[in-house]
């Protein structure tokens, strides 16, 4: 196992570094604006080759596409490659879209792809005409699909500028999870506070503030690279629940998510330490069957890894025991991100443990 990395908001550059982010939107700009960071992404491969492969598939000959959060522009410039006639490159980060604007013309597609530098709610009816959008594409996803409250941007674009019967890509994902056994996750936490079990810093003693350290840890998001076999439900039997991410109409459809799912019987009995959690997101619409980009353990590594969901104490669950995961995932706008809550019970013992409010 990889060491865990700790305060997963957005996404960690390939291969093993992470990423931080502040408390406001002009985090995730500036980071992004970075050019190392660009190219992290675009070094996931397996990333770039699904929306590849989507928007090869997809209708796009002749049509009007909007990518949104296009970054250095890859997304928009596979579009126009595809056969779009414009594509209009929605950037925020004003030095990425200076980015994304010379590449379009240093690769010839200056007359098609149209950067425009702002957010999806300032774009202005003269930048792009109500309803006049045949395809919107986006890659706005962390590491549990919703930290970047990537798909309220997408509502508000499709509401706005997506004609009647137009496409979004991806247009469905389905969050996963699957239980672990890591005693030693817990402790490696831990000895990360070290420094506030010393009883005699200057001659004082500091190991009141531990509790303080081990909640605030609590509160993390676990950012690592899971093996599949030492999950207790493999990836391909794991449980998930389906998102629709081009059918709500408002944004405020994504203030609040909640699911529960229940695992099949495991090969073992277990003392349970965490979950597990990835995304699978499907271009439906673009092709049969529809590409696939998956975060799985089991998948080629992306640049999102797999989170860890650590319990605030061990589940003991035998094998065939009920096991029945509940989450809620509720949007927090002042960290434009996530906080996410999840109870694991075993249904057969009536025993319980807790993880959260973990920020996403």
């Amino acid at each position: 196992r990889c060491r865990p990395r700790i305060g997963g908001s957005g996404r960690s550059p390939m291969p093993s570094t992470v990423r931080h982010f502040s408390r406001r939107i002009d985090g995730y700009l500036q980071y992004y604006g970075k050019l190392k960071n660009q190219e992290g992404m675009l070094r996931d491969r397996a990333r770039v080759d699904a929306y590849k492969a989507a928007l090869e598939s997809a209708p796009l000959q002749g049509a009007t596409v909007m990518d949104i959060g296009t970054g250095s522009g890859i997304l928009a410039f596979l579009a126009a490659r595809a056969g779009a006639r414009r594509v209009y490159a929605v950037e925020a980060s004003p030095p990425v879209a200076r980015l994304a604007s010379r590449l379009a013309r240093a690769n010839g597609f200056g007359g098609v792809v149209q950067v425009v530098p702002k957010h999806v709610e300032d774009i202005t009816e003269e930048e792009v005409p109500t309803g006049s959008v045949d395809v919107i594409v986006s890659e706005l996803f962390s590491h549990f699909l919703v930290g970047e409250l990537g798909l309220q941007a997408v509502t508000m674009a499709k509401k706005r500028f997506l004609r009647p019967g137009g496409l979004v890509l991806p247009a469905t994902a389905e969050l996963k999870l699957s239980p672990f056994e890591d005693p030693s996750l817990g402790a490696e936490l831990r000895l990360r506070h070290k420094f506030w079990m010393q009883r005699d810093y200057y001659g004082l003693d500091l190991s009141a503030a531990m509790p303080i350290a081990e909640e605030q840890q609590m509160r993390e998001n676990i950012i690592d690279v899971v093996r599949p076999e030492s999950l207790l439900v493999p990836p391909e039997a794991s449980p998930g629940y389906f998102l629709d991410l081009a059918g709500p109409d408002e944004p405020s459809h994504w203030r609040s998510i909640g699911f529960e799912v229940e695992f099949p019987h495991r090969p073992r009995d277990a003392l349970i330490d965490g979950v597990c959690g990835w995304w699978d997101a499907f271009f439906n619409g673009a092709g049969e069957p529809a590409p696939v980009l998956s975060t799985s353990p089991a998948a080629p590594l992306t640049v999102w890894a797999q989170c860890r969901f650590l319990l605030n104490q061990p589940l003991r669950a035998a094998a065939k025991d009920r096991l029945i995961a509940s989450i809620d995932l509720k949007e927090n706008k002042g960290r434009e991100s996530y906080a996410c809550w999840l109870e694991l019970r075993n249904a057969t013992t009536k025993q319980a443990a807790r993880a959260g409010p973990i920020e996403l």
